[in-house]
């Protein structure tokens, strides 16, 4: 009796993260802009106005396209994943992309941050356009 409530709750929680992978992909759908990006051993902050680049990347729901002043830079897939960061102790949103580059996730609305997932690196702001 045991074994089976505890496999109805492993189910229930692994269904649980599955659906919210699935809202924050869906909530990542569609193209944001760069609005600066701040980071490295030097702590630097780097803007558009700054490197003369309008950045921009779309994310399907299997896909995530960068585009560099209008021409298309890369095109990668990925997926959402729980686990640790090196942000924090706790379990965080990741996106893995399938080319081994992990950053961690926060989204607020029309906000977007994506934290590289490496010390001295950078974090990465955008605006939904």
């Amino acid at each position: 009796m045991k074994n089976i409530i505890f496999t109805f709750l492993l189910i229930s929680l692994i269904g649980c993260l599955q659906e919210d992978n699935k809202n924050l992909t869906s909530q990542l759908t569609g193209k944001w802009k760069w609005i600066e990006s701040s980071g490295g051993i030097d702590g630097r902050t780097e803007t558009p106005e700054g490197t003369g680049d309008a950045v921009t990347i779309e994310f399907t729901l299997t896909t995530m396209k960068k585009f560099v002043n209008g021409n298309l830079e890369s095109e990668v897939n990925y997926e959402i994943q729980s686990g640790p960061s090196i942000r924090t102790t706790e379990d965080t949103n990741l996106i893995v992309f399938e080319t081994g580059i992990i950053q961690s996730v926060e989204l607020n609305e029309n906000y977007l941050v994506l934290y590289e997932e490496c010390y001295d690196c950078f974090q990465h702001n955008y605006i939904k356009e």
